[in-house]
């Protein structure tokens, strides 16, 4: 993980930090220093001793469950976070790391500070309590909605679900991600996923090449994601 320098385009470009008013977004980013994420860096695992929160300005962050302890090849992805949404949030409130293990699926930037600090700074501003408390409210909704679907064994289905949550996340119409990453995320064989974006390229729904992946008909993987 690199310390980037601050870009002014970046400084208010978190969703969660842009719902503060004026006075508390700059307290907060006072406190904050800009870090570059690269894909597959890990931000946070289970056995993290000083966890930091991180409010993603671009890219995207996978919540992965490891089968085990820092064993990221084998598991499943159970979120995604992006620019709406910020990691950590649990930490701030005295509730520890967790069981997740946080992996960059997508390069991007985000605004990151100790969660002691952010401990400190609640206490001089509880009413920032329900705004997080939403946002943690979501990731979880995110995560019973995605072990649920773990359970399908339709892989086109859950592709396709990932791939729309992704391009979601990002907010980019052209995706970075290998067939080997997403069968990581999903669960599954790299050549399950091989085989469903294969059937899918060919419906036209998707096309992609050496890890780039562009959507090319969302209403029709909307509706093969929720049949």
């Amino acid at each position: 993980m690199i310390y980037a320098q601050r870009p002014s385009v970046l400084t208010l470009s978190n969703d969660l930090i842009a719902q503060m008013s004026a006075s508390d977004q700059q307290l907060l980013l006072k406190n904050t220093r800009l870090v570059d994420l690269k894909a597959g860096d890990i931000l946070v695992s289970p056995s993290a001793k000083d966890p930091l929160v991180y409010f993603l300005s671009s890219g995207a962050v996978a919540l992965f469950v490891a089968h085990h302890q820092g064993k990221t090849h084998a598991g499943l992805a159970v979120g995604l976070v992006g620019r709406e949404g910020a990691l950590g949030l649990q930490a701030a409130l005295g509730m520890g790391v967790g069981n997740l293990t946080l992996i960059v699926q997508t390069q991007g930037y985000a605004h990151v500070l100790e969660a002691d600090r952010l401990r400190q700074l609640l206490k001089r501003h509880p009413d920032w309590l329900m705004l997080f408390s939403r946002n943690l409210w979501l990731t979880y909704q995110d995560i019973a909605r995605l072990a649920a679907l773990s359970h399908v064994h339709d892989v086109k289905r859950r592709l396709a679900d990932w791939l729309l949550m992704s391009e979601q996340r990002c907010g980019q119409e052209q995706l970075v991600m290998t067939h080997a990453h997403i069968a990581n995320m999903l669960g599954v064989r790299r050549a399950s996923v091989t085989l469903a974006a294969r059937e899918m390229k060919m419906q036209g729904l998707v096309d992609y090449s050496r890890g780039y992946i562009k959507l090319l008909d969302k209403p029709a993987l909307q509706k093969l994601a929720s049949p």
